[in-house]
């Protein structure tokens, strides 16, 4: 259909059984998956394509009611035996057309960054006599307007030297893992005589960000695993420091949060697979003194 011919009806139909078909989509989901489409036609508009700029309203009441949940889904942490099975075959080189975003893909459950992070880094930032890495710059999606303040050209994507918050700023410590991935990473790109300083660099100038999560999309397929988000890692490297008895304002630090309570609210996950675990710290701390008659 030309983009032309795109209306309200037409885009709440296809909501509709997205909705449908998933289920359980919540409030904040919808609200994306309009976002998504919505900057699609907005690009066309700028591009003089014809395309029409929709109505929020009259799209969410084409939705039929009780459709939406009002409360996101419950994620939970990736299992440790699908970290285990990624890191084997980024090793055993399974997918060698995206070895550099492999590597950093599995160096990221050492390090629970932001992706733009992720993408960012370059070698100066690593220190691996030291053992440390310095975060202080992201990538970021950025456009042109005019005095109007309206979009004007294409979206880009560049780093900059800035983070999310004030907080972001910060070093990290590398355990010894991390930096035998990163040392395996480096004789990588000395093998293939890259001259980038990006270490998700994989042979061709692209958007790092977007090339990574279609990398671990792509990786898990592999694998025979669930798939999930570079943002699930990041959630997942919160969770098993919190696991492992480090005080949540240090594991805050490292995720560069500025408030403590967003890693308790947000990045705390719980395993879908710990009726084991659960049990154990049942029985230890219900252990009532009963005896038989």
């Amino acid at each position: 259909m030309p983009v032309s011919g795109i209306n309200e009806k037409i885009v709440a139909r296809f909501i509709t059984e997205v909705v449908r078909g998933v289920g359980g989509v919540s409030c904040k989901e919808f609200s994306r998956i309009y976002q998504v489409i919505n900057n699609v036609l907005v690009y066309a508009k700028d591009m003089e394509l014809g395309a029409p700029l929709l109505d929020w309203g009259k799209v969410r009441r084409y939705i039929p009611d009780g459709s939406l949940s009002p409360y996101g889904r419950q994620y939970f942490a990736i299992p440790e035996s699908d970290i285990e099975t990624l890191m084997v075959a980024v090793f055993k080189k399974v997918y060698p057309l995206k070895q550099s975003a492999c590597f950093c893909l599995v160096l990221n459950f050492y390090l629970g960054l932001r992706v733009g992070e992720l993408a960012s880094l370059t070698w100066p930032d690593i220190d691996l006599k030291g053992c440390t890495v310095r975060i202080y710059k992201t990538e970021v999606k950025t456009c042109s307007r005019d005095d109007e303040g309206n979009r004007c050209g294409t979206m880009t994507y560049r780093v900059v030297e800035d983070t999310k918050t004030l907080h972001s700023f910060r070093e990290l410590p590398l355990v010894p893992d991390a930096v035998r991935i990163l040392k395996r990473l480096k004789d990588h790109h000395r093998r293939c005589g890259y001259a980038s300083p990006f270490l998700a660099y994989d042979g061709t100038d692209c958007i790092l960000v977007r090339s990574l999560d279609r990398t671990l999309r792509r990786l898990c397929s592999l694998c025979g695993i669930n798939s999930f988000s570079t943002h699930c890692i990041r959630k997942t490297f919160a969770t098993m420091l919190h696991a492992s008895g480090m005080p949540t304002r240090y594991i805050s630090d490292l995720l560069g949060h500025a408030e403590m309570r967003t890693t308790e609210r947000n990045y705390i996950l719980t395993y879908a697979d710990n009726h084991g675990e659960l049990l154990h710290y049942m029985e230890s701390g219900l252990a009532f003194n009963v005896q038989d008659s």
